[in-house]
């Protein structure tokens, strides 16, 4: 037994090249160790249902087909910081489709109307793509294709299972949505909301502490010692994605009521909002009581992890108390009663 724990241990040791957003490897070692977690493993997979053989069957056909994007899109999340979540994308979808395997419907007879539809997207997005010919930023490319392979795989899910898998499997399916990179306009469209709503809660809050400041434009702050801009890059917007899917992945584990779910997800905004904008108003602080040479420390140009710990805090506070509002089951003995 201890060899064969070796040996996992040993395999998952390829990926510790992979660098994913504020996750050590230790994170992607433990989704595939919960999958990979005992001898039994291969005797389940020859017990489940021959719909999961064709459904692992029609993801490799398609994988093959797509492999192309697929490799761009490895490159993508391993070359860049705002995509390098996409890694830990199908390693969650496996994780949680492998934990409600026993949930799997039997199969059921498709309605064709559901299970075409997607499919339909899928070849509008090529056609598209193809009739496009070249882009000019490699995003968005692969968003396209990308998300033609996502609806290809819930295509083949509906075929074959039937709609009753929207009830079981619903998270793993549409969790696909993460493996699409952000296009360009989208990026620019976030980037532009962070950055100037963190503008306005980062005045609010220099106006608050009694510090002198004039405001020309409102991305530009004029204080006794220097002038600040909110740039772009100042909207945090990958560490704002990043609790975006934390909050998504810990609500389907710790929370039953899809409105609590959906209140921690959309807790992020104003969350990412006032986080940019505290991390603002520190350094617009610094700036004015320390000395301008604060502009260039490590708070402002290495400071990111820090705020985003910080906001790790209101963020786990919110999601203890609603789990403690769940409504916890009843023992068998009082349901005998």
């Amino acid at each position: 037994m201890f060899p064969f724990i070796r040996c996992k241990f040993l395999a998952l040791d390829r990926f510790r090249h992979l660098r994913t957003p504020d996750f050590s490897d230790l994170t992607l070692k433990i989704c595939l160790l919960r999958i990979i977690n005992s001898q039994t493993t291969i005797n389940h997979w020859r017990s489940l249902s021959p719909q999961t053989h064709r459904f692992a069957f029609a993801v490799a056909v398609l994988s093959l087909a797509f492999s192309k994007s697929l490799y761009g899109l490895l490159q993508l999340a391993l070359n860049t910081d705002l995509h390098s979540h996409i890694i830990l994308v199908p390693v969650v979808c496996i994780y949680f489709a492998w934990i409600k395997k026993d949930e799997l419907p039997a199969a059921s007879k498709p309605r064709e109307a559901l299970a075409i539809a997607p499919g339909l997207a899928a070849a509008a997005l090529l056609v598209y793509y193809w009739a496009a010919g070249n882009f000019e930023a490699a995003e968005d490319a692969l968003a396209l294709t990308t998300l033609a392979y996502a609806l290809l795989i819930i295509t083949a899910a509906l075929f074959l299972y039937g709609p009753s898998l929207l009830k079981k499997q619903h998270f793993s399916l549409w969790f696909l949505i993460f493996l699409v990179p952000m296009p360009l306009i989208v990026q620019d469209w976030v980037n532009t909301f962070f950055q100037y709503a963190s503008a306005e809660v980062s005045y609010q809050m220099v106006k608050s502490a009694n510090i002198p400041i004039f405001r020309p434009h409102p991305l530009t702050f004029e204080l006794s010692t220097i002038q600040i801009r909110v740039a772009p890059s100042c909207s945090g917007i990958r560490s704002s994605l990043v609790l975006l899917i934390t909050s998504i992945v810990a609500g389907e584990l710790f929370l039953q009521s899809k409105l609590k779910r959906w209140l921690l997800v959309f807790f992020i905004i104003p969350l990412a909002v006032v986080r940019n904008g505290f991390r603002i108003f520190t350094i617009s602080y610094l700036c004015v009581h320390v000395g301008p040479h604060m502009i260039d420390h490590w708070i402002h140009h290495k400071g990111g992890p820090f705020f985003f710990g910080l906001s790790l805090i209101p963020f786990f506070v919110l999601l203890y108390w609603l789990w403690k509002k769940e409504p916890k089951k009843k023992p068998l003995a009082a349901i005998e009663d």
